[in-house]
């Protein structure tokens, strides 16, 4: 099984890697030389492969990054406006056509909101064609973002100025047209308002600390609930280090990826 896999904001698709892989130097230096703890794709079958996909935009690192990991620190998007969602969805399918198939895509924060949110939008928009991955795996998700101006609710108004797109953050927005000003606007697809699910095996890892929590938890209710699996861990917005949580990651993705086969 082939995994597509992309970063959170603020970090890379090397450090993705590492952060998941767990190799030991990293190990070593958190932890110290005594103790090793194995990634869990260390514990998965050999016969997994992974593509980490990096992010194209320089950004600040994210919280605790810089302590660990030296840059440069990516980010897919920009902002989380539909024009920016709709070009990223572009850019990850085209890997997705020239370097596939993948059976499966794997996302951390703001990479697993990307992979819910071209997901979701499938099911909205070609429910009888078959799915672009067989599996999914998010790590601590975040919300899944619309590309499109009438999916999800408009929540732009309670999006901090800075982080709104540079045209609607001025008062001299530059508009051309009505569809550009709409192209700014910034929809989450929120389970309640959003009649699609997810019709392929999930797996959902979060922890119990973490402040992004009820937007890991709107992703799972995004997916059908027959094909998802759950392991809450007792950390923060991170990839557990320990033996034990690690282990039972492995088993969710394991299970899931059973589930996957049955899908094309």
């Amino acid at each position: 099984m082939k995994f597509l896999c992309l970063h959170g904001k603020g970090t890379s698709a090397e450090i993705l890697e590492i952060q998941t892989g767990a190799t030991y130097p990293f190990h070593s230096h958190i932890r110290g030389a005594e103790t090793v703890v194995e990634g869990f794709r260390n514990l998965l079958p050999e016969h997994f492969k992974y593509e980490f996909l990096e992010g194209e935009k320089v950004v600040a690192p994210a919280p605790g990054i810089a302590k660990v990991f030296p840059g440069p620190y990516m980010s897919y998007l920009p902002d989380y406006s539909v024009g920016s969602i709709e070009e990223q969805h572009r850019f990850i399918m085209d890997i997705v056509a020239e370097e596939g198939p993948f059976e499966g895509i794997m996302g951390f924060s703001q990479g697993a909101s990307l992979a819910a949110s071209i997901l979701i939008h499938h099911q909205i928009e070609k429910p009888w064609l078959s799915p672009p991955f067989r599996v999914a795996i998010f790590l601590c998700a975040t919300y899944a973002h619309s590309r499109t101006c009438v999916d999800g609710e408009d929540v732009t108004h309670k999006v901090p100025t800075n982080e709104l797109p540079r045209r609607s953050s001025s008062t001299d927005s530059g508009y051309s047209s009505d569809e550009d000003s709409a192209k700014d606007s910034i929809r989450v697809l929120y389970a309640n308002s959003t009649k699609a699910r997810i019709q392929i095996p999930t797996a959902h890892l979060y922890g119990e600390n973490d402040s992004y929590l009820h937007e890991s938890l709107e992703i799972v209710d995004l997916c059908d609930p027959r094909l998802a699996l759950e392991f809450k861990h007792k950390g923060g917005h991170e990839i557990p280090m320990d033996t034990t949580s690690n282990k039972r990651i492995r088993d969710i993705i394991a299970m899931t990826c059973e589930r996957g086969e049955t899908f094309s």
